[in-house]
């Protein structure tokens, strides 16, 4: 009877553990069907003992150059892809996936905001591509954005910040990180294993993300990212290094200086009550030339990723680089589209 039992009790365990592994197969079937099915393209540069995958356009026109620098977590390269179809049709224009993220190398760590911006200035060299530079970061990518212009500062002429985040974005309230980063820091260590047995391939099959309001190659190339255990491992290493490291070294960066500036702010944003807008305000004040829009009906991610709220940030960058070619003043020019 007691030798009955214990096959019983064991039989759930040997089932999970088939489940497991065929989980854990069926992906790796699934990840190697998605190298196959979308071949690598554009420039992969040196950025140190490592490579990073940079999208290139528009190379056939004036500078300045403007460089897109994604937020944290699902973003990579592709997902720039309306933005990067606009601005290329007036200015060169660089897209890229940071060391561990989408089709670019894993770089060492401390993967914090010094380095990240260090590996993309070799990058960029290496490539071939040179300033001057106009900056355009969207959400973490703002955090690099400030840390660019201060490493580069002469190499850097204006600055696009949409939806950026902020150095004071995760201060402790009463001694306790906010309870986003707190979410943030339990969830994203267990995403690459989560994405080891199918899941996060699941997930953005059944359910509807930003990615879904990409152009078809590249929506179908970020949900093949989104998949992908390497990917999911090279966002935990930077998101262990953003509020101990990244955030800290933004909030000692310098200011822009009389450099253009755009802030964009989503106008549809939850993040709104808990002081965000208040934040972007802040923002505004880095540069002595600076303007500040809202995109109505975009929310944080769709301010890139959907085709509309995408020609806001287009028209936007291109008032920059305008500023930037005629040594204009930002304030003074009219808004493209107007």
């Amino acid at each position: 009877m007691a030798a009955q039992s214990a096959g019983l009790s064991v039989r759930p365990l040997v089932w999970l553990a088939a489940f497991v592994a065929a989980a854990a197969l069926a992906q790796v079937v699934a990840g190697a069907w998605d190298r196959h099915a979308h071949p690598r393209r554009g420039l992969y540069a040196d950025a140190g003992g490592h490579r990073l995958r940079l999208l290139v356009g528009g190379t056939a026109h004036a500078g300045p150059t403007v460089l897109l620098e994604t937020g944290i977590g699902g973003a990579t390269s592709v997902t720039w892809a309306w933005v990067q179809r606009g601005v290329e049709r007036f200015a060169p224009v660089v897209s890229y996936d940071r060391a561990g993220l989408g089709e670019s190398e894993p770089g060492p760590m401390p993967r914090d905001g010094r380095r990240l911006v260090e590996e993309f200035h070799t990058a960029l060299r290496n490539a071939g591509l040179h300033g001057p530079y106009v900056f355009a970061g969207h959400s973490y990518g703002g955090l690099l954005a400030r840390l660019f212009v201060d490493r580069y500062p002469d190499e850097v002429a204006g600055v696009v910040l949409l939806e950026s985040s902020h150095p004071r974005q995760f201060v402790p309230a009463r001694g306790r990180p906010p309870a986003f980063l707190r979410v943030l820091r339990a969830l994203v260590p267990a995403a690459p294993w989560v994405a080891r047995l199918g899941l996060m391939r699941a997930f953005v099959t059944v359910v509807r993300t930003d990615a879904d309001l990409l152009p078809p190659r590249e929506r179908a190339e970020q949900k093949a990212f989104l998949a992908s255990p390497a990917h999911w491992e090279g966002v935990a290493r930077e998101m262990e290094a953003w509020a101990p490291l990244t955030s800290p070294q933004a909030a000692r960066a310098r200011d822009f200086g009389s450099r253009p500036l755009a802030v964009l702010t989503a106008g549809t944003s939850a993040a709104r009550a808990r002081g965000w807008h208040s934040l972007q305000d802040d923002l505004v004040t880095l540069s002595n030339d600076s303007v500040h829009r809202i995109v109505p009906g975009a929310t944080h991610g769709s301010l890139i990723a959907d085709s509309t709220h995408a020609q806001a940030v287009i028209a936007t960058i291109h008032d920059v680089v305008q500023a930037v070619r005629e040594g204009g003043r930002l304030r003074d020019i009219v808004p493209s589209g107007n």
